[in-house]
């Protein structure tokens, strides 16, 4: 059960987090001990702050505490030093990123989730002017370099400077960072297991040494295909690892995920929070897999989803399966995230901040239809999230 806490106290951080949500520290139930839920997130302004559920305040509904509800932003810090076909740039690029924060914590959205080896850009496949795959193997001018992490597993400098505005503006709203440390076909830039290891170390001590509270670490995104095999027998040892660097001041939930609504047991004996993916599964089957793994007392803490691609077409379709996928979710005790693939995952990523104001319609061109789309999700989030 919750903390107990006195009606007055408990009025007073209900307030305190509704009207100020400024610095924010996020842990899950499990995290915390017995007397907090396991399958909640809790938050808190400082150190000395009572933990709250999330979506803790009379505007929110009653059935959203301890939600997550979050947006897959896997590119907001990203940079192709390979590119040379169009310009592009990645201040510009995570600026815009910032621009949409207010929008989306106004619709709900406590979350987004983004990678230090950003995520699959569409090359060649719908983005016509680049014709490079979007790995690294194939190397300069066949592949693109898109990574966070030199071959030795130390940071870039100006990929850390551009995750600490971005980290700095969610603290300020309140808002949560998902940070996805791997993810396919940019991890083989790192040379051996070594540098898989200080990668973790380092990305791991920059978020303590700048006091990054707000931040839920994914070692690695879909770590059961893609990846060094390393990575696949050792994400226990990873995620135990990227742990023992915290100290006694705080420490973050971990987690990875797989390719589907499964822990395995490397993660699930080692992670604060079960993190799923729903791709390419029909509503029904994931409404039921997030119910089981919620009923399953082996999984740990919160069941998160922070990825879910009901079809990359922006129809009214799409939508449907979009919106019995969230609710399905949602009905289950989960937390949902989306997956806005044509807006902002695809290269030039245009619509982090929609124009809103139009309703979503078949016949609308695409270029009106996407941004469309997107609004027509915030607003249904909005629904589940407040009174």
């Amino acid at each position: 059960m919750p903390k107990k806490r006195t009606a007055l106290g408990l009025l007073l951080v209900t307030l305190s987090f509704a009207i100020s949500c400024q610095a924010v520290e996020i842990a899950t139930g499990k995290m915390l001990g017995r007397e907090y839920q396991a399958r909640w997130f809790y938050v808190r302004e400082s150190p000395s702050a009572q933990w709250v559920p999330t979506y803790t305040g009379l505007k929110y509904r009653s059935e959203a505490a301890g939600r997550l509800m979050n947006i897959r932003i896997a590119q907001a810090l990203f940079d192709d030093e390979w590119l040379t076909e169009v310009p592009f740039n990645p201040e510009a690029n995570t600026g815009r990123v910032i621009a949409a924060l207010d929008t989306y914590r106004e619709n709900g959205v406590l979350a987004i989730n983004v990678s230090l080896q950003g995520g699959n850009p569409g090359y060649r496949e719908v983005v016509s002017e680049i014709q490079r795959d979007h790995e690294a193997s194939p190397g300069r001018g066949k592949g693109a370099l898109i990574s966070a992490l030199l071959p030795d597993g130390s940071l870039k400098p100006a990929w850390m400077r551009r995750l600490l505005r971005l980290q700095r503006a969610l603290n300020e709203r309140g808002m949560i960072l998902t940070l996805m440390y791997f993810y396919q076909g940019q991890n083989g830039v790192l040379r051996d297991p070594a540098a898989i290891q200080q990668a973790v170390t380092n990305a791991t001590d920059w978020l303590v040494q700048n006091d990054c509270r707000n931040v839920i670490i994914e070692i690695a995104n879909e770590f059961d295909w893609g990846y060094d095999p390393w990575i696949k027998n050792h994400m226990g040892e990873l995620i135990e690892l990227a742990r023992s660097r915290f100290g006694p001041k705080f420490r973050l939930p971990i987690g990875a995920s797989i390719l589907g609504i499964g822990v395995p047991d490397s993660t699930r004996d080692h992670a604060d929070l079960a993190i799923v993916h729903g791709n390419g599964r029909k509503p029904e089957e994931k409404r039921k897999a997030v119910a089981d793994l919620f009923r399953d007392p082996k999984i740990p803490g919160p069941v998160y989803m922070d990825e879910d691609d009901n079809g990359r077409n922006t129809t009214s379709e799409t939508f449907a399966a979009q919106m019995a996928s969230v609710d399905g979710v949602w009905l289950s005790g989960g937390s949902w995230g989306y997956m806005p693939w044509r807006q902002v995952q695809m290269f030039p990523f245009r619509y982090y901040l929609p124009k809103c104001g139009q309703k979503l319609d078949d016949h609308l061109p695409v270029d009106e239809r996407d941004p469309a789309y997107f609004c027509a999700v915030l607003e249904h989030i909005h629904s589940l999230v407040f009174r």
